[in-house]
């Protein structure tokens, strides 16, 4: 008789166990469904705005300067979304050597919703019209359809010569967003 009661619990946790693993594999998929997609998109950003205010750093090398400045423009998404850009930065330059920036980029859409993201760049070299930069920017927020948006974005940008539409230049920046929606 204990040989046979061994037996019955024997099967009562390998009944258990299957049970588990069943529960298990049936839970895969409802948990795939409710995972976060990743979405990749490359966004072109043209801007302009006024002149940085430029001060230089007192009691420093006399090619040292901090400044702080504005840019509006527009973003176009490779999904064929576009976006009014704006943004705000500081940025500290020793002319000839390095140019560090960092700020707060908003892009807002037609229906109003937006999202927000911190940055910081840095140059890498230079080409005819000035510093070339390269970045990475942390999203902070999202409103509408992209509340509760996470992600990051990596770009590089570059100063464009004065054109008739601006005759004072303007500043391009390509970018790979990569994001998740709840």
């Amino acid at each position: 008789m204990k040989s046979l009661r061994g037996a019955g619990l024997g099967l009562k946790l390998c009944m258990i166990m299957l049970a588990c693993l069943l529960v298990g594999v049936l839970a895969m998929p409802l948990a795939a469904a409710g995972a976060a997609k990743t979405t990749t998109v490359r966004i072109k950003v043209v801007m302009w705005g006024p002149r940085p205010q430029v001060l230089p750093v007192v009691d420093d090398a006399k090619n040292h300067f901090m400044g702080v400045g504005r840019r509006t423009g527009e973003a176009v998404f490779s999904d064929g979304r576009k976006a009014a850009y704006s943004n705000v930065f500081t940025f500290d330059m020793r002319r000839g050597k390095s140019l560090l920036s960092q700020g707060y980029t908003k892009m807002e859409f037609k229906d109003g919703s937006w999202i927000c993201f911190k940055w910081k760049s840095a140059a890498v070299g230079m080409d005819q019209n000035g510093p070339v930069t390269k970045g990475e920017g942390t999203i902070i927020q999202g409103t509408g359809p992209y509340q509760g948006i996470k992600g990051v974005a990596k770009f590089s940008g570059r100063n464009l010569p004065p054109d008739p539409k601006r005759p004072k230049g303007a500043s391009e920046a390509t970018a790979e967003l990569t994001y998740t929606l709840p």
